[in-house]
């Protein structure tokens, strides 16, 4: 009767001790699950800033470009405008009639069809000329550029040369 009350008694504190060893493998897997969560916030952190680090450097490099573009159209403008006006007034003041009118209306039309150019390239598809490229077409590859150039184009065609063109002086 002594052995069966040592090995009942045994069974018992297998039992807890089976019990335990459960519970502290539940105690792991919950604490493994909570430190993979805090890992996952913590790469998500990380990819935020990361994803802001990003847009400060775009746009910082974004304003750099718009600073070069101001200086460069700034420049573009102030040739082209010296050298119609010296067309318009040195130029065309030495000729006969017939070859002013002529040139007048070279310049004219130089400032038409960059306006149209400007007004094209701003309402154009691109679309429609990736379909074109795809069969070869000759200018396609050119005119997706343009495009995508949207705002700058039109910027030069038809505000400054556009512009130029308009204001010259043609009489002294």
């Amino acid at each position: 009767m002594k052995e069966k009350t040592k090995k009942e008694k045994g069974k018992p504190c297998e039992e807890e001790a089976e019990k335990t060893r459960q519970e502290m493998k539940k105690a792991v897997r919950q604490e493994s699950a909570k430190t993979e969560k805090e890992n996952e916030k913590e790469i998500e952190e990380v990819k935020e800033k990361i994803e802001q680090t990003k847009r400060k450097k775009e746009k910082e490099k974004k304003k750099d470009e718009n600073i070069k573009w101001f200086i460069e159209v700034f420049i573009m403008t102030f040739i082209l405008s010296i050298v119609f006006s010296y067309i318009s007034t040195n130029g065309v003041s030495n000729l006969s009639l017939l070859p002013a009118i002529l040139i007048l209306v070279a310049v004219i039309l130089v400032g038409i069809i960059f306006d149209i150019i400007g007004v094209a390239v701003t309402v154009a598809d691109e679309h429609e000329f990736h379909a074109k490229a795809t069969k070869k077409v000759k200018g396609s590859k050119d005119s997706i550029k343009l495009i995508r150039n949207a705002p700058r184009v039109a910027n030069i065609c038809a505000d400054v040369i556009g512009d130029i063109c308009r204001s010259t002086k043609w009489c002294n």
